[in-house]
């Protein structure tokens, strides 16, 4: 695993939650954690709001929470649960194990049943319904020869094709197929192109300049 997918900032923490599509609240808690403190992401320590200290493991990982959540895992309860996994494991990055959706689920499953456990899963949700949703989302992370992610698609952009790969475009997400970062078409289009215009010239399509308008600007172009 080379050290720019853990150790280089690409996004500050407001972008990196529009990008998940994620409340900005939501990504703060899971950086710095909740009343304990102890964070769930391996984002860079600094206190200024704006400066990007989220590195691309920790999008990877966000995005993993992201679909735990999803499959019922309440992300308040899990961080005795991780370390459980990491125990396992035998890796600190444990939501970004390959193992994750199979032996994983188990260990979440049976850690829910303990004392300390509690809480962990909504009582609704079945191990077979996370194990499902888990799988999916991890469709959008591309692994690299170790087993480490190397590029992660933004589900939050869809239908367009946007991706992070932290060796391309300083990491910065980008329409595939293009070297059009998703932030230069959202500032044209703050800055009052139309979006015709900045489809033309960037060499994307307007449905692409649509979607950077509504995960950046929260508005439709």
């Amino acid at each position: 695993m080379d050290e720019i997918r853990t150790t280089t900032g690409l996004l500050n923490q407001s972008d990196a939650a529009r990008f998940l599509g994620i409340p900005r609240q939501t990504f703060n808690h899971w950086a710095h954690g909740y009343q304990d403190g102890q964070s769930l992401l391996h984002v860079l320590p600094h206190h200024e709001q704006r400066r990007a200290t989220v590195p691309f493991a920790a999008m990877a990982e966000a995005h993993v929470l992201k679909a735990l959540r999803a499959a019922g895992v309440v992300p308040q309860k899990i961080k005795p649960a991780l370390k459980r996994l990491q125990q396992e494991f035998g890796t600190e990055y444990v939501l970004l194990a390959p193992e994750l959706a199979t032996d994983g689920i188990d260990v979440l499953w049976d850690f829910s049943r303990t004392r300390a456990g509690a809480g962990l899963i909504e009582a609704r949700t079945g191990q077979h319904v996370i194990r499902e949703i888990v799988t999916d989302y991890l469709q959008y992370v591309i692994r690299d020869e170790d087993g480490f992610p190397a590029i992660l698609r933004l589900d939050r952009c869809l239908p367009a094709d946007v991706i992070m790969d932290p060796q391309k475009l300083f990491g910065q997400p980008y329409f595939a197929g293009t070297r059009t970062r998703v932030a230069e078409a959202a500032a044209m289009l703050k800055a009052g192109e139309e979006p015709e215009v900045i489809a033309d010239e960037l060499g994307i399509t307007v449905s692409d300049v649509r979607i950077a308008a509504r995960v950046l600007l929260g508005r439709a172009a």
